[in-house]
């Protein structure tokens, strides 16, 4: 036995509970420094990596490699899945590698993280139009037109709506593509020139020449070479020739030079030179013109007749052509009674309409600016003047 007075030795240091368990804690902390620190270096590599593949799939889709981008904005994928901007330059360079299915596949995963987003919105009406899906296209428009834009929302919108009214009109769907121009004009802001010639432009396209008038004579002054070759093409459509004329001239005084505006304006110029009811005329002056309209029809009528190898002087006549050209004949001596005769004018002039008529549903479209002004003033009546 161990006597009393005998002490039990003491235990190792390192054998101490204190020392054991301060032991633990800091194994405990080197390892999860070290592991961090092995997680972070690779996390650090895998971020690397991705911007460098992500860097690399940028630069060939701006050089127009768009498959060589695909496969590169899918190796940045690999090291960074959950990467929106990744998984929209994807989105983007299928669209652009014409790989449509994909591309609205990656675009709809986008859109349902973000359904208000306008360039995602925009970029699934452009793919659904490619994809001649134009129910889908529209409604993908719609929600670009009042989506969300972070930066420039006025004229990101504008600019999607532009695009679906193109997009409209290439579908043929023209009310709609002027109800969707009229709410462009509406909604650019004052003093936005260009904006408003461009309004003014999907106007005439979609065929609405009286807004598209309206329009381009509001920004005569800001924009008189543009605005006034505009002005005269709406007016042209709508057979205001007086108008169109000075638009022109207008045009052509500040600088352009186009061989369509030159054409324009010789054909209104004809137009009001034929017209017998200007009010300013004389009535010989009013004969002039009527006679000068009848002689052009009878020509008119010989040169069509020819080219269809027709005897005009066939006895009885039988033929559209060969009708006409009796009535012609048997009424011209009545040109001498013209400059007396009111009524006379009236019938000449609708015996000329008739022959520029038919001649064109016989022949084809009139070719010179005479023939073709006779044309317009039996449409147009007395509108020219406007």
């Amino acid at each position: 036995m161990v006597s009393e007075s005998q002490s039990i030795p003491a235990a190792p240091w390192w054998r101490n509970d204190a020392v054991i368990f301060a032991a633990l804690v800091a194994i405990a902390i080197v390892a999860f420094a070290t592991t961090y620190g092995i997680t972070r270096s690779y996390q650090r590599r895998q971020d690397a990596l991705s911007r460098r593949w992500f860097q690399r799939g940028q630069d060939d889709l701006a050089s127009g490699k768009a498959k060589s981008a695909v496969g590169d904005f899918r190796t940045a994928l690999l090291f960074a899945p959950d990467n929106p901007q990744y998984r929209l330059r994807l989105a983007q360079a299928l669209s652009a590698d014409n790989e449509i299915p994909q591309a609205i596949a990656y675009f709809l995963n986008l859109w349902e993280q973000q359904p208000g987003s306008g360039p995602i919105n925009l970029e699934l009406a452009r793919l659904y139009a490619r994809d001649r899906q134009p129910q889908q296209a529209s409604h993908y428009f719609n929600n670009a037109i009042y989506g969300i834009w972070t930066d420039d929302p006025v004229s990101h919108r504008r600019q999607a709506r532009t695009e679906y009214i193109r997009f409209l009109l290439d579908q043929q769907q023209t009310t709609q593509a002027q109800a969707e121009a009229i709410s462009l004009a509406g909604a650019v802001p004052p003093g936005d020139t260009e904006g408003e010639l461009q309004a003014a432009g999907l106007l005439l396209a979609t065929g609405d020449a009286d807004h598209a008038f309206t329009a381009y004579d509001s920004v005569l002054k800001y924009a008189p070479a543009q605005a006034a070759l505009g002005a005269a093409k709406a007016a042209f459509q709508l057979g205001y020739f007086r108008t169109a004329a000075e638009r022109l001239r207008t045009a052509i005084e500040h600088g352009v030079n186009d061989p369509a505006a030159k054409s324009m304006l010789s054909r209104a110029e004809a137009v009001l030179a034929l017209d017998p009811s200007q009010r300013h005329l004389t009535n010989a002056d009013r004969a002039k013109r009527v006679t000068t309209v009848y002689v052009q029809s009878g020509s008119r009528l010989q040169q069509c007749a020819a080219q269809k190898q027709i005897e005009l002087q066939a006895v009885p006549p039988t033929s559209d052509l060969q009708l006409l050209y009796s009535d012609w004949t048997r009424n011209g001596p009545q040109l001498s009674q013209l400059a007396r005769d009111p009524d006379i004018r009236d019938f000449m002039m609708d015996l000329a309409f008739r022959i520029e008529a038919t001649t064109a549903a016989e022949c084809g479209p009139p070719t010179s600016d005479n023939d073709w002004a006779i044309q317009m003033l039996s449409r147009y009546g007395e509108g020219v003047e406007r």
